[in-house]
């Protein structure tokens, strides 16, 4: 097994074990000006509120990858891993389905003793975001994580688009960031 520490390379410069962000690629050629942000979706918050809270809706994940997918954006929905197993969603075969086209990706959870331990799935959510500068869908205010990184701060603060549900019509503000901000086409670009 690897090290995780810091090591010394033949230079004499630190070699700095991994740290979240390093292993994404720079996704410089996709933040043309004018080009459609990634969208990040909350996928326990958006499939939550399709039912409003009742259950996992798989349906409702599909149906925002679908909106997003449709409108040529690149899609990534986050979900706990738990989510596969038989009886922790409406739909499994679906949700796998999703996974397999790179729509879903798990995040980690693992069983103790008969207990579950499942990460912050935020966190993963948030980190993606920022580092490809990506649109998050969710309910969610994300206070708790709004003062850990400035880069986390400014994606909370200007890329956060919130949804409504109305059966399975899911809506999106025109003017996600008020009144005096920009509509929502230009919201989903870059500058």
């Amino acid at each position: 097994s690897k090290s995780r520490s810091p090591r010394k390379s033949s230079n004499n410069n630190v070699q700095v074990p991994f740290s979240g962000t390093q292993n994404i690629p720079p996704l410089l050629s996709l933040r043309a000006s004018g080009s459609l942000r990634e969208i990040v979706i909350d996928g326990s918050n958006v499939a939550f509120g399709h039912s409003n809270g009742k259950h996992f809706s798989v349906k409702g994940l599909q149906i925002a990858i679908d909106y997003f997918v449709k409108r040529g954006h690149k899609v990534v929905a986050f979900v706990p891993q738990f989510r596969q197993k038989h009886n922790q969603t409406t739909n499994r075969n679906l949700l796998l389905s999703l996974a397999d086209k790179g729509y879903v990706v798990f995040t980690p959870s693992r069983e103790v003793n008969g207990r579950r331990i499942t990460p912050y799935d935020d966190r993963y959510i948030i980190q993606y975001a920022a580092a490809c500068e990506g649109v998050v869908v969710s309910s969610d205010n994300y206070r708790d994580l709004f003062m850990e990184r400035l880069d986390w701060r400014t994606t909370i603060e200007r890329r956060l688009l919130m949804p409504t549900w109305v059966g399975d019509m899911l809506m999106f503000p025109e003017d996600p960031l008020g009144r005096h901000g920009p509509n929502l086409s230009r919201f989903l670009r870059f500058p």
